[in-house]
């Protein structure tokens, strides 16, 4: 069976693998500590579990110590594992493979250390080349703003032949035109000529074209950092924005952040989910506030005993995005308002409520027997004005009645009536 060569794996090493072996050194347990076998020059895949492991010497990728010069470096890359590691990799004993996977380690550390050598230096020379490339670019761009500016010139030169009246103005206008042509010509060879040279340098420095794309490639990510942390900072202060309104109550202004926040940013679907919820909670806090308002303005007028003036401020109400109790409030004495009115006519209502808050009240004419005529409506919009005749027979057949509104008792003072009985915002009426 083969040995490794001792120039793979160096003195000291070798050194220090036979102390090991030989109990001299036991910085881990040797060899010797092993229960022998039946065949103990051939290892089972079992063995390699019990092997135990060399204490080799601590080295650095990055000791300077190590790392050789240039030439040397090149020599350590053609270093290969030969023939006989691999001959006793493949048919191992105990001793000649810890030898050789010593080696090989050894070999793997020299060789790393070689080429982040290599690949450092060919950085600085590369570093060196990119700035004479940069030169050459440089020089070809300022070739061609002249010869933009140089174009300019030529066709306001052009310009003024074409206008030119006269003889004399024509004559003296076409030198000026052929010298700025002859310029035009002369920086564009110019830029050509730089153009050719920069893409040429490129071409013998291939290197210089790897450090090219490595830094576009590191410009094009901080780019996209930037644009991250400037989606970033758009992101908090459009949320910033929505929330300050909504905290002041401000609808108008929270739903235009909040429409906003939702076309620049639709992935972000838990802050749309609440920023909307919390929209809704103010705009039904407003709506409830402007209810409550005409709930107001009702009970006054009926305290004057203007009852019509009650019911129509009622009917104006926005019914739509009220909160439960406040929708069953106004409902509620929208009802006890037309009851009133229709005890002083004597007349006899009904209701259709197709939604929570909303409905018609009806009462039967008799020139239409076949249908019911609106008294008055809430929350239905423009459909039903009042004294229209209704004959869909949905609303017939579901139209019921319901609890009439307890009389008013009028008194009077000094000429004035007031309903002492009427009832207080404050006291809910539900139906």
């Amino acid at each position: 069976m083969g040995r490794v060569p001792r120039s793979l794996y160096g003195e000291h090493h070798v050194s220090q693998i036979h102390q090991v072996r030989d109990g001299r050194r036991r910085v881990r347990p040797s060899l010797d500590c092993i229960q022998p076998r039946a065949c103990a020059d051939v290892l089972t895949p079992n063995d390699l579990a019990e092997m135990p492991v060399l204490a080799l010497p601590a080295v650095s990728l990055v000791d300077q110590a190590i790392v050789p010069m240039l030439n040397d470096v090149v020599l350590a890359c053609d270093v290969f594992p030969t023939d006989d590691t691999d001959a006793v990799l493949d048919n191992p004993s105990r001793d000649d493979t810890a030898e050789a996977l010593a080696a090989r380690l050894d070999h793997l550390v020299h060789s790393v250390t070689a080429v982040e050598e290599l690949s450092r230096q060919a950085r600085h020379a590369a570093t060196d080349d990119f700035t004479k490339y940069e030169t050459l670019v440089l020089s070809y761009q300022q070739y061609a703003e002249r010869l933009e500016h140089a174009v300019a010139i030529r066709d306001h030169a052009l310009g003024v032949l074409e206008r030119a009246f006269g003889f004399a103005a024509r004559t003296a206008a076409e030198p000026l035109v052929a010298e700025a042509d002859r310029v035009v010509q002369a920086f564009t060879q110019l830029a050509g000529a730089w153009q050719d040279q920069s893409a040429a340098f490129l071409g013998e420095h291939p290197d210089v074209e790897l450090l090219l794309a490595e830094r576009q490639a590191q410009e094009q990510a901080a780019q996209r950092t930037e644009a991250m942390a400037a989606r970033e900072r758009r992101y908090k202060a459009v949320v910033a924005s929505a929330q300050e309104a909504i905290r002041q109550g401000i609808v108008t202004e929270a739903r235009r952040a909040y429409e906003l926040f939702e076309r620049e940013f639709p992935e972000q679907c838990s802050t749309i989910d609440e920023l909307r919820q919390r929209l809704e909670r103010c705009e039904r806090a407003e709506s409830d506030a402007t209810a409550r308002q005409a709930l107001d303005q009702a009970a006054e007028a009926h305290a004057r005993g203007d009852l019509e003036s009650g019911v129509s401020i009622l009917e104006q109400v926005d019914v739509h995005g009220l909160s439960r109790d406040v929708s069953e409030d106004v409902f509620g004495r929208w009802l006890d308002a037309c009851s009133r009115m229709a005890q002083s006519a004597g007349a006899t209502l009904v209701r259709f409520a197709p939604a929570q808050g909303r409905g018609i009240v009806l009462y039967a004419d008799p020139d239409y027997p076949n249908g019911l005529r609106v008294f008055s409506s809430l929350g239905m919009g423009t459909l039903f004005p009042q004294g229209k005749l209704v004959t869909d027979q949905t609303v017939l057949r579901r139209a019921r009645s319901f609890r009439e509104a307890a009389p008013l008792a009028p008194t009077s003072w000094f000429g004035q009536t007031s309903y002492p009985g009427a009832p207080s915002a404050a006291a809910p009426i539900r139906h």
